[in-house]
């Protein structure tokens, strides 16, 4: 059977199919492990299972994901975290050299992938509501609301990562083969709304155990995250503060506890592919061989770590070759699989709402209480806090431990430095040719050729 249901044109003259490869619109058949939306929706494992693999791609085949072809690594090539030897001329070397096109695959792969996730979130949402006969409220309310705050995220990345861009709400291909893209106060509104809506559909109780699935707290990290990035401090501060004081969560009092899976700090993380596996971040970053075969952290990075900061020695490790010392992020410490799994990938962890609730209470002129939520970090790794400081002081700290605490994750480093206006001042330092339009990627060339609505091409490109 023939369906043009599960397709959607995802902005380009490639239609693509539900969570699986692109094939030409009039061609493909169902898919052996997909059915059409309406029988998914009669049932709630099905339903579930639609949403189980959506997190299955976000782990894999997204933005989000932690070996070489995501943001977290990607980003730290083309700023300041990571560098590398290998002259191959991959995708990796084009960031770190910063010679981005709009051709360049890596460029092309992340916005595909980013808008067939949220393709398959959409399907997802829309199915929901077409099932009120069929699934229960609960279900119903908990498809929706993980869904929704699944594409804001995709979303928010996507306008960090490449600037305006069309915020896909449906899965009609006829709609979005034509769509144009959003300015950034159209976005910012469309991902508060998602989110504030997911907040309120969520429970603070996980779906799963492990904390694999997004809740309430993960949805209102990612509220505070939003208006921090929008300079709406008294949201944020109220949106960081909701997630700190939520007693489910704490900080762990060892560095060594952060990233494994059992951790108390962590909000969202991803499970490995089976059972004994661990992290793709441990098998990108950790260093057994020299060279190293993708890159190794930067001589500015390490130097930029304060005298005793327990992280420098907890969190980043050494492999020695002749006269050459290479340090690579230690924060994943398993390469292989274990017996059980002992690490899972974090997406959210509560460390980040103490840094947001510090820069927030920080720009409202509240300083005591910006040291007073910046201590919880900076104590943890050993280090002490001024007793009072002026706020561009307490900002100044705020960027150090958002740049030690968070280094090769989340793409952090980029979207702060972005933020702040910080961009082109600290990687002209760093990289004499870097130039301020490179602040936003290029915008895939196959999609403007495609979709003429996506132009003009972003400056510089």
């Amino acid at each position: 059977m023939k369906t043009k249901y599960i397709f959607s044109h995802v902005l380009t003259g490639t239609l693509l199919c539900f969570f699986v490869h692109c094939e030409r619109f009039v061609e493909v058949d169902y898919p052996t492990n997909q059915i059409s939306q309406f029988t998914v929706f009669k049932d709630r494992a099905t339903a579930l299972s639609a949403l189980a693999d959506v997190y299955a791609n976000l782990r894999s085949n997204s933005l989000l994901a932690g070996d070489i072809s995501g943001v977290p690594f990607l980003t730290g090539c083309y700023t300041d975290e990571l560098q590398t030897n290998n002259t191959q001329q991959n995708g990796m070397k084009a960031f770190y050299d910063l010679t981005l096109q709009s051709t360049t695959p890596a460029v092309d792969d992340i916005w595909i992938s980013s808008y067939r996730n949220i393709y398959a979130v959409n399907n997802i949402i829309e199915g929901a509501a077409r099932s009120g006969d069929y699934l229960d409220e609960s279900t119903r309310n908990m498809l929706t609301g993980e869904s929704l705050a699944i594409r804001a995220l995709l979303h928010l990345y996507l306008t960090g990562l490449y600037g305006e861009v069309p915020y896909v709400e449906t899965t009609e291909y006829k709609v979005n083969q034509t769509i144009s893209k959003n300015t950034l106060p159209q976005i910012y509104s469309k991902l508060q709304n998602d989110l504030l809506h997911a907040e309120n559909l969520l429970s603070d109780s996980y779906a799963t155990p492990e904390r694999t699935r997004i809740n309430r707290t993960a949805a209102r990290l990612l509220l505070a995250r939003v208006f921090i990035y929008h300079q709406d401090w008294e949201k944020a501060r109220r949106y960081a503060n909701l997630v700190t004081a939520d007693p489910i969560y704490s900080l762990e009092t060892s560095l060594a506890n952060v990233f494994l899976k059992g951790a108390k700090s962590t909000v969202w993380q991803f499970a490995p592919v089976e059972a004994g596996a661990n992290t793709l971040e441990g098998q990108t970053y950790i260093i057994r061989d020299t060279p190293p075969p993708y890159a190794f952290l930067s001589t500015g990075l390490l130097s930029s770590f304060e005298t005793g900061d327990l992280r420098l020695g907890e969190w980043t490790k050494a492999i020695v070759a002749g006269t050459d010392t290479y340090f690579y992020p230690y924060k994943y410490k398993q390469y292989a699989k274990t017996p059980a799994s002992l690490e899972y990938s974090v997406m959210l962890r509560i460390e980040e709402a103490y840094l947001i609730a510090a820069e927030a209470e920080n720009r409202m002129g509240n300083t005591t209480a910006a040291l007073q939520n910046l201590s919880k970090i900076r104590e943890r790794a050993g280090l002490t806090i001024p007793s009072s400081s002026t706020a561009q002081e307490i900002q100044d700290l705020i960027i150090q431990e958002k740049r030690h605490e968070f280094f090769t994750e989340g793409g952090h480093r980029f979207l702060d430095l972005k933020r702040w206006d910080l961009l082109t001042t600290t990687m002209q330092s760093v990289k004499p040719q870097w130039q301020t339009f490179m602040k936003n990627w290029p915008l895939p060339q196959r999609e403007l050729l495609v979709n003429s609505n996506l132009k003009p091409q972003n400056d510089g490109y």
